[in-house]
């Protein structure tokens, strides 16, 4: 019976592939639904190739959290936010780590010893995958909460789409315990996870449309921001506004107001300051009231902490030294002690 339901999601998992492959031309986030896919497929294969005493290694015995990771990476592709290639290897640091640290039961499980380590690189997995999944969870919900961040235009049945990966994410791994209660030899994790990976893809392939998260924000960039002029000028009057007006001391101060006050839309202001300044809008922000704040200790140097850090628009003294800390590697009573001289 496991055999048979394990095959059943092996095919099935190949099949959503090679409709995933005809797609791939279509929309760019299928790409990374199709790695996924094909890991899932192959873990299915390899469980069933255990079962049948196929294999006597358990190779894929770490593969759980690869799911986390790389569903982690389709939601911030998703919201506008692709991961480098660089922060994906580093996502991986951890989980391939884990694998050498095991890497004797995993070839040779008959014959090894299980020791503490195993016990613990057990948790350690648990953890690796907690992390991605509550990480993925905060960042749909962070998106949210905070639209004018991102440069994903989503609907809500895109939202939904994203915190039903999600569910389905902290839903496999809390079947781990039924298995230990029930003493059952079913990969329960793998198949509650088989049948919502098929629902999901099931529900991209009939509905295209649940995937266009930036396709009209293509079209915009193509239009608004392809002339690298006025990229350039927009920077300009940003710096102005910066510069001589001082925005930055408003502490209500947001990327949509900020946008509105340039007259041009709040992805198009956030995608400059990402490409021209290297930094996000809040980053710039605080850098500049930090660097506000320099100039103001020395030019007022009995003036109280508290009141420097409000006049330069930071909501509340915590927040200010947070920032501080950040840029000067200083507390502000440290930078006043070794900086600025009273009169």
């Amino acid at each position: 019976m496991i055999s048979s339901i394990l095959l059943g999601g092996f095919t099935q998992s190949l099949v959503i592939v090679g409709f995933l492959i005809k797609k791939t031309s279509q929309h760019t986030h299928f790409k990374l639904l199709m790695v996924i896919h094909i890991v899932f497929a192959t873990d299915l294969f390899l469980l069933l190739a255990q079962q049948e005493n196929w294999i006597s290694n358990r190779i894929n015995a770490c593969w759980g959290a690869i799911y986390a990771i790389l569903f982690f990476a389709f939601i911030r592709t998703c919201l506008g936010s692709k991961p480098s290639k660089k922060h994906i290897f580093a996502y991986f640091i951890p989980w391939v780590l884990l694998n050498i640290s095991v890497a004797d039961f995993l070839i040779f499980p008959d014959s090894t010893t299980l020791a503490t380590r195993h016990v613990l690189s057990g948790y350690f997995l648990l953890i690796i995958y907690l992390f991605f999944a509550g990480w993925a969870c905060i960042t749909v919900y962070h998106y949210q909460k905070n639209r004018e961040q991102y440069l994903a235009d989503l609907s809500k049945d895109n939202v939904w789409l994203l915190w039903g990966i999600c569910a389905s994410l902290l839903l496999a791994i809390s079947t781990i315990p039924f298995q230990y209660i029930f003493k059952t030899n079913l990969p329960l994790p793998q198949l509650l996870m088989s049948f919502f990976m098929f629902i999901i893809a099931y529900a991209l392939l009939l509905n295209p449309q649940l995937l266009t998260f930036n396709s009209s924000l293509k079209e915009r960039n193509s239009t608004e921001l392809q002339d690298d002029e006025v990229s350039k000028l927009l920077l300009n009057q940003l710096n102005c506004l910066l510069d001589e007006q001082l925005v930055f001391t408003d502490p209500n101060l947001n990327l949509n107001s900020l946008a509105e006050l340039l007259n041009t839309k709040p992805y198009i202001l956030s995608q400059v300051i990402n490409q021209h300044l290297g930094e996000k809008f809040y980053d710039l922000i605080n850098r500049r009231r930090v660097e506000y704040t320099c100039r103001l200790f020395k030019a007022h140097p009995r003036k109280p902490i508290l009141d420097i850090a409000l006049r330069a628009g930071f909501n509340s003294k915590s927040t200010f030294n947070a920032a501080f800390k950040r840029y000067l590697n200083l507390t502000p009573t440290q930078y006043k002690t070794t900086q600025i001289s009273p009169d």
